[in-house]
């Protein structure tokens, strides 16, 4: 069976040899308004930015790119994200002038230094009782958190954003 996502715009699943170009129709039917109901729908949402913005990094290299692309893609999709990254981030991102306007413009979580962004994450979900926007398993996590795999959502990033997968 070939592999398939869900369109960030409609929620309908493509299979992802088509889906890009989907993708980019729902995104320009959306700039021209034809999406109303779907805006005013805000979701929360719990973002690993660490694990997005080193999603497909050449040199493990975290980009902030990633992590715009993702807030655009989950704002135009309805949702109303919150990025939890950790405090080293700073001092390893490709660009921290881009990631400190990122940090302005996003809700963004910082966890303190020396503690653990995955449980910053696994918390404020908790919380919220909202889903986790993340490839990361979370295998140290389960057996305290059994909830934790029912609300987690795999994400796939193209040049036109974040996809969200099943």
């Amino acid at each position: 069976m070939p592999k398939r996502a869900r369109c960030p715009y409609c929620d309908r699943l493509f299979n992802r040899d088509v889906l890009d170009a989907h993708v980019e129709k729902c995104r320009t039917q959306e700039q021209v308004g034809n999406n109303l109901e779907l805006r005013s729908q805000k979701r929360k949402i719990v973002v690993d930015g660490n694990n997005v913005a080193y999603h497909l990094t050449p040199q493990e290299r975290p980009q902030a790119q990633n992590l715009a692309l993702a807030y655009y893609s989950l704002t135009a999709s309805g949702f109303d994200p919150i990025f939890v990254v950790s405090a080293a981030l700073d001092h390893t991102i490709d660009s921290p002038s881009s990631l400190d306007s990122f940090m302005m413009s996003a809700t963004v979580i910082k966890a303190p230094q020396g503690t653990n962004d995955d449980l910053k994450i696994i918390q404020l979900a908790k919380k919220l009782g909202v889903e986790i926007v993340s490839n990361d398993r979370f295998l140290d996590w389960i057996d305290k958190f059994p909830w934790l795999t029912s609300r987690l959502r795999r994400f796939r990033m193209t040049p036109s954003g974040l996809i969200l997968t099943m």
